[in-house]
Parts: C-alpha cells; sequence; structure tokens
C-alpha cells in the first residue's frame, strides 16, 4: 500500500475526528477554509489538567499553518511533520515580534479529537532555553463552517443541563443559559444585556461544541470543551462578519443553584447570590423565597428586592403594594438608594400606605443624599470589592425588573 502525503493524512485524521459519513470534497473544502486546533502549552503539568485553558489557536490550511493567542500578537508559522490516526508532530518557528527566533516541536498522541503531549522549546541567545513542556490540545472543524451537522450526527443522547451559568474569560459568571435539547438560548448580563440563540451541534463523552448567534449584535462564537462532572470548560472562538474567528477566549459553566432550603442554615450572603441566579433564570418563586430569606435576616439588598418583586408582580406572583411596601420601607431606611426612591414614590402616590408629601419629601431628600455620598467614595479602595458585586446585582434587577441600573 503506497505511503499517504502528510495531507492526505491529515485529511484522514478529519475523517476519525469528525465522521467517516462526510464526503472527501466536504472534507478538503473544510480544510481549505481552515481547520483549527485549540491549544494549551506550559512549562509545568497544568495543560495536562482537566480544566487547561486552550488560548492558543492553530489555523491550518494544508500542511502549513499559523499560531496566534492574546499573549503574542504576531504570528507563529507552523509545519505538521506527522500527522495520522494516532500521533502528531508540528515544528513551530516565531520570525517576528518579542519572540522572534524561538522555534518549538509539538509531539504528542492523538486520541479522537483530542491531543496531549510534549513540547520542546529553543531559542538561540536566551539562558533558559532549550527548555521543554506539555501541550494539549482540541481538534476542531472550520470555525466559520456554517451548518450545523445533520441531527443524526450532532447530538449524543445524553442531553446537556437544562440550565448552566456560564462565565467566560475568567471574569464575572454573568451568562445564563437555558437549553432544552439541542437548542436553547443565552443571555449575558451586561450594561446592555446581550441575547443569543444557541445550537449544540456536538455532545460527546469527552467533547462538546455550541454555537452561538446574537439576537442583538452581529457576533457570533464557538464554544468547545469538554465535562468534568458537572462541570464544563474550553475554548471559546468569537466571529463578526468582518472578523471571522478573529479573538479567542476561555469559558467554563456549572449547573447553577437556584434554590435556598430553609434548613440549610444559608447566610444572608449566600441566600442573595441563589436568588440572583434564580432570576437570572426566570425562577421567580425560587427568588422571592431566597431573597425573602435573607431580608428576614436583614440584608438591606434582598429587602428591596423582595419589594421590587412585590411592588412590580412578576411571574404568578401578584403585585401587592402593601407587603412592598413594608420590605421597601426597611431598606430605605437601611440607606438602600434605590429603596428610598420607591418608599418616596409610594408616600406620594398612596401605593401601601397613606399619602404623605412630608415623609415623600424627607426620603428624595435622603435618597439624594445617598447618591451623593456614594459618589463621594466610589472611588475608594476599600469599595472595590463591594463595587464589583453591586455593578453585576444592577445588571441582573436591570434585566429582570427594567428599571435599574448602577449610579
Amino acid at each position: 500500500m503506497p505511503q499517504l502525503s502528510l495531507k492526505s493524512q491529515f485529511l484522514l485524521l478529519v475523517v476519525l475526528a469528525f465522521g467517516s459519513a462526510a464526503h472527501p470534497a466536504a472534507l478538503l473544502a473544510q480544510s481549505s477554509a481552515g481547520t483549527r486546533i485549540l491549544v494549551c502549552e506550559s512549562a509545568d503539568n497544568a495543560c495536562s489538567q482537566p480544566n487547561a485553558h486552550l488560548d492558543i489557536l492553530w489555523t491550518f490550511n494544508g500542511i502549513a499553518g499559523t499560531a496566534t493567542s492574546a499573549a503574542n500578537s504576531a504570528p507563529s508559522h507552523l509545519t505538521i511533520q506527522k500527522f495520522d490516526s494516532s500521533a502528531m508532530v508540528v515544528q513551530r518557528v516565531d520570525d517576528s515580534g518579542t519572540t522572534a527566533g524561538l522555534t518549538a516541536t509539538y509531539s504528542g498522541i492523538v486520541k479522537g479529537t483530542q491531543i496531549s503531549g510534549t513540547v520542546q522549546w529553543s531559542w538561540p541567545g536566551h539562558p533558559d532555553y532549550p527548555s521543554t513542556g506539555t501541550f494539549s490540545a482540541i481538534i476542531q472543524d472550520s470555525v466559520a463552517a456554517a451548518p450545523p451537522p445533520p441531527a443524526s450526527q450532532s447530538v449524543a443522547s445524553t442531553a446537556l443541563p437544562s440550565n448552566l451559568l456560564v462565565c467566560e474569560n475568567h471574569g464575572a459568571c454573568n451568562a445564563a443559559w437555558i437549553l432544552n435539547g439541542n437548542t436553547g438560548t443565552g443571555t449575558w448580563f451586561a450594561r446592555n444585556t446581550v441575547k443569543a440563540n444557541l445550537t449544540v451541534d456536538r455532545n460527546d463523552p469527552d467533547y462538546i461544541r455550541i454555537r452561538r448567534t446574537d439576537t442583538t449584535g452581529g457576533v457570533s462564537a464557538v464554544y468547545a470543551g469538554s465535562r468534568h462532572g458537572d462541570q464544563y470548560s474550553g475554548t471559546i472562538i468569537y466571529s463578526s462578519p468582518d472578523h471571522p474567528g478573529g479573538a479567542t477566549g476561555t469559558w467554563t459553566a456549572s449547573i447553577p443553584q437556584t434554590t435556598c432550603d430553609p434548613k440549610s442554615g444559608l447566610d444572608a450572603a449566600d441566600a442573595v447570590r441563589i436568588g440572583q441566579y434564580a432570576l437570572m433564570f426566570h425562577r421567580d418563586r425560587d427568588a422571592l423565597g431566597c431573597y425573602t430569606a435573607a431580608a428576614t435576616a436583614g440584608d438591606a439588598n434582598a429587602q428591596m428586592v423582595v419589594g421590587l418583586i412585590y411592588y412590580q408582580g412578576k411571574g404568578d406572583i401578584a403585585q401587592d403594594y402593601k407587603q412592598a411596601f413594608v420590605f421597601l420601607h426597611k431598606a430605605a431606611d437601611q440607606g438602600d438608594y434605590h429603596a428610598q426612591r420607591l418608599v418616596a414614590e409610594m408616600y406620594a402616590a398612596g401605593q401601601g400606605t397613606a399619602k404623605d408629601p412630608t415623609l415623600a419629601g424627607i426620603y428624595t431628600a435622603r435618597a439624594d443624599e445617598q447618591k451623593h455620598d456614594f459618589e463621594r467614595q466610589q472611588d475608594l479602595a476599600e469599595r472595590a470589592a463591594d463595587r464589583n458585586a453591586q455593578i453585576m446585582s444592577s445588571f441582573v434587577l436591570g434585566a429582570s425588573f427594567g428599571i435599574f441600573s448602577d449610579f
């Protein structure tokens, strides 16, 4: 049997990774569009861990390719020296940028869509080189490839959880994914809330891939990764109409806790956090239960939220001005700015209490002073940690109730 060329070996690997049912012409088209491999490399064993951060993007057209990452603006040149169903060897050369002159050889074992092995770096003139490390990678098809595979090939029999709390790029866990089989929606709670449609087009035991298409903007993304118990982690490739595959990032996800057991002994801070998750996933009754537990313990933010739920009514929770006034008044007397504003309006309109213009004026003045006091202190270092939590809470409340913004 004649020996396969390197390019034929590469196409063979794509067949093995993405299914032999695909037509060879389609595989060649995918390869020419740019086959992508998400890579982690490190000087220790960090890349062999289950939650390894795949923050480097290898893009190949045939046996030649480039490596890009946030840490190095100049792309590295890659050449496949060996790539078959069991092993891979890739040579890297840096011609420019801060690492000009560095070369590396990646030697790994291929198992389905995953690769792991060792890397040998060499950099003439640098005393710490040559040195060795480890790398791991996940093979992807073309990110720009448009249609997801047919349903018969796309989703494994075990569906993903219906709710996933998603964190991106080591930042806040501010995205709520709600899935139903292989489709769903995502909401990112930020100053301008982002909404997207989600499609699960791979859900294998060791590999998942979810496509995101924003409905509030032109951004799309592919989330590739794997499952580790009840946790998910992997790499994101963001795309826009002008920059397909233009940026990469990392993501983690977990099943959110959205209910508070009264017998569990949760403190107020944990009850508020869980209540916030419940709001993010539209579990209004669960949110009310958690926030009420924290409000009863004296938490001003929770008192404000409970009051707001009753003030507006939410889902199957009926509007109740009397209950709203009780909780909002408690929060206002603890200095909550938004509660002070609402209590002033309720006194002025006679909602849940008798009209009282004098008290309406008093609480309006308190709210004004509270805002000025916050503006005077917001740059102080000791408020930084609290400020981050306040911002996230404000984004969730703004999206959930439509009237909140931070100061």
